[in-house]
């Protein structure tokens, strides 16, 4: 069995400290044995450590536990709690360049979701676990997919005051392991989720049962969120750690989406009512209802103070450049996230477009009369 991952620092942790790295970390496992296995590591990569580069090279074997929760598997993932062995004979590792850390210790359950790779995206057990280093807290996590319960990401942050910033990412490039679950489970709604605390509170369990319920077990439903998953999983799940960590964060989000949870019951509701009759049809006309109301509660506002400031009547040529950045916007959330069909695709820009343009609409209305009236 082969394990190949690429490790690389963010360029802040350069900016900040004068310390970067980046290269492959080439596992293979052999000589598998009960309670151990033989792992040979081979390491080719940069450290930069003050404007000078380093060549880091290492080819070595070492024995590796089987019958014990590790950095590269679990056995018992989906546990809050786990006493996870770093490596071999328990030897700190080197995350960052110059620095190595104990990471044989107790990690957290932080969440379950969807992280995407190079190797597509994996449905998976996010572990947590944080380390003190004078004034600065490190945040390590690390995600596994859920049925091989194989390490596919990790990240590490660093905290400083109010301050916090991805330093450090790893993930899984190349392997010979078999994943089996990449999409088979129901993703989470991660940023409710973390808003209100648990996948089990009453608002994320309606938001799920919406989406997989009613949205996904239509054609036209299912094409878009196959197309709305491809973008929202590639940055929401970095939000919803940032949300976790803040309970003020968390409360404002749970304000925000009141407007969003009754517009999808109001959704529902009419999905419901026509689903006997036209199921594609109803979830078209809740989609249009759903992205309508969302556009006027959310953009109305903004449309307003942008007209105001811009001191210009909204004409046919503003609602024809509003069309455009639409499906500009559209497209690029897709097709830069994931690759999606044409029906995707065109399911996603209808959603954007309606939304943009209800605002537009109504804030022409309103300044005509207006204007009107005086």
């Amino acid at each position: 069995m082969s394990l190949v991952y690429f490790s690389e620092t963010e360029p802040i942790l350069q900016q900040e400290m004068g310390l970067a790295g980046s290269g492959l970390i080439n596992l293979t496992f052999h000589d598998l044995m009960p309670t151990s296995s033989t792992m040979d590591i081979l390491v080719n990569g940069t450290a930069t450590e003050s404007g000078r580069q380093i060549p880091v090279n290492v080819n070595t074997a070492v024995e590796f536990p089987t019958n014990q929760d590790t950095l590269l598997f679990l056995r018992n993932g989906g546990q809050q709690n786990l006493q996870i062995f770093a490596g071999a004979a328990g030897q700190a590792i080197q995350i960052i360049p110059g620095y190595s850390f104990q990471l044989t210790r107790s990690w957290d359950l932080h969440d379950q979701a969807i992280v995407k790779t190079s190797l597509g995206s994996f449905s998976v057990y996010r572990y947590h676990t944080s380390i003190s280093v004078g004034g600065t807290a490190l945040d390590f996590y690390a995600s596994y997919e859920k049925s091989t319960q194989v390490l596919v990401y990790g990240e590490v942050y660093a905290t400083q005051g109010a301050g916090s910033a991805l330093i450090e990412k790893i993930q899984l490039q190349q392997t010979n392991v078999q994943f089996t679950n990449t999409t088979g489970q129901s993703p989470q709604c991660v940023i409710a989720t973390a808003a209100y605390g648990s996948e089990l509170a009453a608002p994320v369990q309606f938001l799920r049962n919406f989406r997989d319920n009613d949205v996904n077990q239509t054609n036209l439903g299912h094409n878009f969120l196959s197309a709305f998953n491809a973008w929202y999983y590639s940055w929401a799940p970095s939000v919803a750690r940032v949300e976790a960590g803040n309970s003020e964060l968390r409360a404002g989000v749970r304000v925000a989406i009141i407007p969003l949870l009754g517009t999808l019951f109001l959704s529902s509701t009419i999905f419901n009512l026509g689903r006997s009759l036209n199921p594609e049809a109803a979830i078209l006309i809740a989609g249009l209802a759903a992205s309508t109301i969302l556009g006027l509660v959310y953009l109305t506002p903004i449309a307003f103070i942008t007209q105001r400031a811009l001191k210009r009547r909204i004409t046919a040529r503003t609602i024809l450049y509003v069309s455009i950045l639409g499906l500009v916007l559209a497209m690029i959330a897709t097709l830069s996230h994931g690759s999606v069909s044409i029906v995707e695709n065109l399911t996603a820009i209808i959603v954007v477009e309606t939304i943009l343009l209800a605002p537009t609409f109504l804030v022409r209305s309103v300044t005509h009369e207006l204007k009107n009236t005086r």
